[in-house]
């Protein structure tokens, strides 16, 4: 009877550590491509969640919430299940007949074609004076998203109107110099926009009207940053050189439509519309074990478009690429391009 009973707890232990296994040891694998082949819709399948979807197809598991807020038949962020359909596309870039579109227009070496980009950051030369926090909400959750209500404690309290937009921002970081070491500044990321509803003698009442990434309590305010821009090229002026030195995006590849940051601005006479090409040289494969990669010829790898300039910094869309854009690739602009 001992025998039984030891036997039983032992193939109980057993089956416990094989469902540990299952649901702590293994990576969730899903289906279909990844990169820059993001499917319009997704089938949801066993064991998917938001935050496994996102990382796999966006490589940003945190923009759960961006995903969330497209699939409003989705009322519980934690529950999804197979036979979903979950879409993993905004609405913007949507084609009238509900076909998938590049979000961006562009001509290489063309003027006048409208250049339409999306500004979730950049990067700012002195820390940002806030205008308030997101301090409190009525939901229960740690993550908030698109519609919920929170409460806004402003540092003008009495201008606060009826209507008025912040964009919600978080400082991820000191941007440094690949090559000088040098602190360029802050890299500033927009997490979504907030619109007042009512102002009391104590805080603003308002709602979430778009959510690019987690939001969370806590997280300052800004004058509203216009999410989508529309950025017409235009000729360059003077020929100069520079640098990759950030990315909105925390991936060590970028591609095409990624946000770069560049250490030349307006005092160096960077403008809105001019474009950059990224350069490299070198072995592709043993791209930092020769020396001789110095001696190499600079190539073309990329082109990328300023969106936003700030004195001695500017934020750039990639508009194409050869290979992957890398942080410390160089950026040269010539004149009459």
């Amino acid at each position: 009877m001992r025998t039984f009973k030891n036997a039983h707890l032992l193939l109980v232990s057993l089956s416990f550590l094989m469902v540990w296994s299952v649901a702590y040891g293994q990576r969730i694998r899903l289906s279909g491509p990844t990169g820059s082949e993001i499917p319009t819709e997704y089938l949801v399948e066993k064991g998917d969640t938001l935050w496994d979807i996102c990382d796999h197809y966006f490589s940003e598991p945190q923009r759960w919430p961006t995903i969330w807020a497209l699939n409003p038949h989705v009322t519980n962020p934690h529950w999804i299940y197979p036979g979903d359909i979950l879409r993993l596309r905004h609405p913007g870039q949507m084609g009238a007949d509900g076909v998938a579109n590049k979000p961006f227009s562009y001509t290489v070496g063309s003027e006048g074609t409208r250049q339409v980009t999306i500004n979730e950051g950049f990067i700012v030369d002195a820390p940002l004076e806030s205008a308030g926090q997101l301090s409190y909400s009525p939901h229960t959750q740690q993550y908030l998203a698109l519609d919920d209500l929170v409460y806004l404690e402003l540092t003008d309290l009495p201008a606060a109107r009826s209507g008025q937009r912040f964009s919600v921002y978080v400082v991820e970081h000191d941007v440094v110099h690949p090559e000088t070491q040098d602190v360029l500044g802050q890299k500033i990321r927009i997490k979504g926009i907030v619109e007042i509803e009512t102002v009391d003698r104590h805080m603003a009442r308002a709602k979430i009207i778009a959510s690019y990434g987690e939001i969370e309590r806590g997280m300052s305010l800004m004058e509203e940053q216009k999410h989508h821009r529309v950025v017409n090229p235009r000729q360059n002026l003077l020929d100069l050189q520079g640098m990759v030195v950030d990315a909105l995006s925390p991936s060590k590849e970028l591609a095409q439509f990624d946000t770069i940051f560049i250490d030349r601005g307006t005092k160096q006479g960077v403008q809105v519309g001019n474009r950059f090409f990224v350069m490299r040289r070198g072995d592709g494969k043993f791209e930092y074990k020769l020396k001789i990669n110095k001696t190499m010829p600079w190539e073309q790898i990329g082109e990328a478009l300023v969106v936003v300039t700030r004195d001695n910094t500017a934020t750039a869309l990639i508009t194409r690429s050869a290979v992957e854009v890398r942080r410390g690739d160089r950026v040269i602009m010539q004149r009459h391009y």
